[in-house]
């Protein structure tokens, strides 16, 4: 069972506001992308047999088209788990991708062919401005997709209206409007229709939340949320599982591609030269400001790439010729890519030259604290697939490890994942382009 949570932006609105009232009302700019990064405590029982887990998920929207009541949303779902409550690296378990519409007033429709988001229409508001300590009720829908079927369930939340708060959670924080909810879910497969094993027949609970939206920006900021479910199948099996949820939103704007062909070029020049501009800042922060707002030239910026188009000259790319690592875009954002000399034959563990390689990419990565990295290791199709899938996820873990233990990166966006043979980078037609598929990858995420 998948659960994503998921607040939406919507268009924006203009209605007059009475005094000492908010309208809540989600507003939209196509330029904009809404990130949700969500960390879920899970516990599960089954009789005796309890499973602890750690579910990390980042859902990424974009509008691809908009009417003047509903804009057509474009999202991307990763999923990522670690077991037991430990630290540690997450795995990185799914993807998904899907289209649904959004309504002004916050309700969405989902195509059957998507099983993401499966919390819908949620929060929604009412058309008219409310007052603190007002409550109002809408419809929203839970939908649980099992191995070989999908249950819908209606659920009617009861939301107030607190007033304006204070939030944070670890390095972030904010200020505003703080709306809390309640909501049973009850659930009983219709007479007549047929038991399927591994399906539970019955599912009853609650959820009681918080979101704090912000109305002047017409943004979500963070909430935090508690699910408990109990779970009936047909052969007698009752399964318990409870979620505490936290998550934070971050608005943006969009990354096209001479946006990161520019940051390709900053982050060429920092592993060559090493890191001459505001080790707070970064291209990627100029991104939120205005972009059609001319740069003024500064010390800071002086013999670096620029986004005018200029080229690597022949002397930076014999440098970049001598290191172990090789620089490119890609759909996610920008690739590391770490040369298999790195490491020894059939052994995960890091060279000590390979430890500069990662140092170098660290204080790169440090720069944009809040993107998503992610480890992936990969191997020729020499062996057998179990084995090189084993040793790709184990020579993935010790470069994330390196990131986190030796160079202190925030191990909560970090994930890793094994691929074998599976992305080769050229065919492994030929030991030169077999040794080329032999690497390691460090992801940034710009979308």
């Amino acid at each position: 069972m998948l659960l994503c949570f998921v607040i939406f932006l919507t268009l924006e609105g203009s209605t007059p506001v009475p005094s000492g009232k908010t309208t809540f009302q989600w507003k939209w700019k196509e330029n904009q992308v809404l990130e949700l990064n969500e960390y879920h405590d899970v516990f599960f029982r089954v009789g005796a047999k309890t499973v602890e887990r750690e579910d990390k998920n980042r859902v990424v929207m974009k509008p691809k088209k908009c009417s003047s009541d509903s804009c057509l949303v474009n999202a991307w779902f990763d999923t990522y788990i670690r077991y037991g409550k430990t630290s540690g690296p997450f795995w990185k378990d799914k993807e998904f991708t899907s289209d649904f519409t959004l309504f002004q007033n916050g309700r969405y429709e989902v195509p059957n062919e998507f099983i993401m988001p499966n919390l819908r229409s949620f929060p929604s508001f009412p058309d008219t401005p409310v007052s603190v300590s007002d409550v109002w009720k809408l419809p929203a829908e839970e939908s649980f997709d099992f191995n070989s079927e999908r249950i819908r369930v209606k659920v009617i939340p009861e939301y107030t209206f607190q007033g304006i708060f204070p939030w944070s959670d670890g390095n972030y924080k904010g200020n505003c409007e703080k709306i809390t909810y309640t909501y049973p879910i009850f659930y009983t497969k219709p007479e007549g229709e047929k038991m399927v094993p591994n399906v539970p027949y019955k599912i009853f609970g609650f959820a009681s939340g918080t979101v704090f939206f912000n109305a002047a920006r017409g943004v979500p900021e963070f909430k935090e949320v508690k699910l408990s479910y109990t779970f009936i199948y047909p052969n007698g099996t009752v399964q318990e599982a409870n979620f505490h949820i936290k998550g934070i939103y971050f608005l943006r704007n969009q990354v096209n591609t001479k946006d990161k062909e520019a940051i390709r070029e900053d982050i060429l020049d920092d592993l060559i030269v090493g890191n001459t501009g505001d080790p707070n800042g970064s291209r990627l922060g100029d991104l939120t400001k205005d972009t059609n707002k001319e740069k003024e030239p500064n010390e800071k910026n002086l013999g670096r790439i620029t986004d005018t188009g200029e080229k690597p000259s022949p002397e930076k790319d014999s440098l970049l010729d001598k290191l172990p690592i090789s620089v490119r875009t890609s759909d996610d954002g920008i690739v590391f890519s770490l040369d298999s000399i790195l490491f020894d034959f059939n052994d995960s563990k890091l060279k000590p030259d390979a430890e500069t390689a990662v140092a170098k990419i660290a204080e790169i990565l440090k720069k944009y604290p809040d993107r998503e990295i992610r480890v992936s290791g990969h191997t020729d199709n020499i062996g057998k697939k179990e084995y090189n899938r084993k040793l790709s996820e184990d020579r993935a873990k010790s470069v994330l490890h390196s990131l986190v233990d030796n160079h202190k990166m925030d191990e909560k966006h970090i994930s890793f994942k094994g691929y074998a043979d599976e992305l080769p980078i050229v065919p492994n037609d030929s030991e030169e382009n077999r040794h080329k598929n032999r690497r390691v990858e460090i992801t940034l995420v710009l979308d």
